[in-house]
């Protein structure tokens, strides 16, 4: 799933050629579950370059060769060292799954390496047996967009299933969905808030009455001309894009198609970038971990605490069993920045009600591997 993100790259690096000879190569996870810097990457690049060269029908070596390059241009985007490495891998082992996944990733990446659905079903049609984070991930994110659920469903509960995505990360989807009307319709960006509700609803058999909207796959057609048959929604007249302003313009005329329709059925999680609600950031209200659309003023406060205390799960971030991702411990502080304010409020009505979130609070932070720093920032919310 392509997300946008901007980066300032701070001062230019120069790495010596030899430095990837030292490096121990090591495997390449996506920075959701564990979060590198520009330089380890490009260590890395080096040093699973050494190894292709070596065993060059490795596919493994080649995956991680390739995942290396790519995160690189997370901090330089003008970098085109991905695109080659597809190029290396098309001349080497073209047949193979991993070159057609790598290719596939590449042609979505904005700078183009092809026709991306001919590399996805080319793809496919070789899944390896044993799949992988990145296999699971990829494949859910591209059927749900192509509006396929009829072979993205079975991928999402084998992926479930796996045991291979966080704990942490499904106990925050659970409890953004647990929060939301029946029927209610979700909308969010970003891999960790629109992957594991798919995984909960097909692997768990839960939630199923919801829809989860992914708004950067809007601009695909087929994602939505299936999206709003299944809403029942007419399709506004769209612009032909040929700026970045069209495509938000766009994106704007087809939510407000559907929030016309469904109002307060419709909820953003509060991780969507602010620039997808601007336009109606005047009619959310936060009710905990997600903003609903109303266009009346309510108390959205006493629907926060009735989350709170009886549709969340919480006790989960007294304590981990297992390292969590990246994402999952940024998640599970996020509670204390979301519920702080419930704090004045049990502080004067409800004392053991206010030790039992404060503790909980307090709990999501510490417990994970954030900086002090950053700790620090966050706790204070609570004060």
């Amino acid at each position: 799933m392509k997300v946008k993100r901007t980066f300032v790259f701070i001062a230019a690096l120069t790495i010596a050629c030899s430095l990837s000879a030292q490096t121990k190569a090591v495997k390449i996870e996506s920075p959701i579950v564990s979060e590198k810097d520009f330089v380890w990457y490009v260590e890395q690049k080096g040093a699973w370059k050494e190894i292709v060269q070596k065993n060059p029908k490795d596919e493994n070596a080649w995956l991680n060769y390739y995942n290396a390059a790519r995160y690189m241009a997370w901090y330089q985007q003008e970098d085109t060292t991905a695109r080659q490495v597809v190029r290396e891998m098309e001349a080497t082992i073209p047949n193979s799954y991993t070159f057609n996944y790598c290719a596939y990733r590449e042609s979505t990446s904005g700078k183009g390496y092809g026709e991306p659905k001919t590399y996805a079903e080319a793809a496919l049609s070789m899944l390896p047996d044993e799949m992988q984070f990145f296999d699971y991930d990829n494949w859910v994110c591209y059927l749900a967009m192509q509006g396929d659920e009829a072979r993205m469903r079975p991928i999402a509960k084998r992926y479930f299933d796996s045991g291979i995505y966080s704990e942490a990360v499904l106990r925050y989807s659970y409890n953004e969905l647990a929060g939301m009307d029946e029927d209610g319709i979700y909308i969010a960006n970003g891999d960790a808030a629109i992957i594991p509700k798919w995984l909960i609803q097909e692997g768990m058999n839960i939630h199923k009455d919801k829809t989860i909207i992914c708004a950067s796959f809007l601009c695909v057609k087929e994602y939505r001309e299936w999206l709003f048959n299944k809403l029942g929604v007419s399709m506004p007249v769209l612009k032909e894009p040929a700026c970045a302003e069209d495509y938000d313009a766009n994106d704007r005329a087809l939510l407000q198609a559907i929030i016309d329709k469904y109002g307060s059925k419709v909820y953003f999680s509060t991780t969507t970038p602010s620039e997808t609600m601007e336009s109606w950031k005047q009619n959310l209200y936060n009710e905990g971990l997600l903003l609903k659309y109303s266009k009346k003023p309510y108390d959205n406060l006493a629907i926060k605490r009735r989350n709170v205390e009886e549709r969340y799960m919480l006790e989960y971030l007294l304590v981990s069993f297992r390292p969590e991702w990246t994402a999952g411990q940024r998640l599970s502080a996020n509670y204390a920045v979301l519920l702080a304010d419930l704090l004045s409020y049990y502080a004067k009505h409800d004392k053991k009600r206010y030790d039992w979130l404060m503790r909980l609070l307090v709990s999501g932070v510490t417990n994970t591997s954030l900086s002090q720093e950053r700790k620090q920032e966050i706790l204070k919310n609570l004060m």
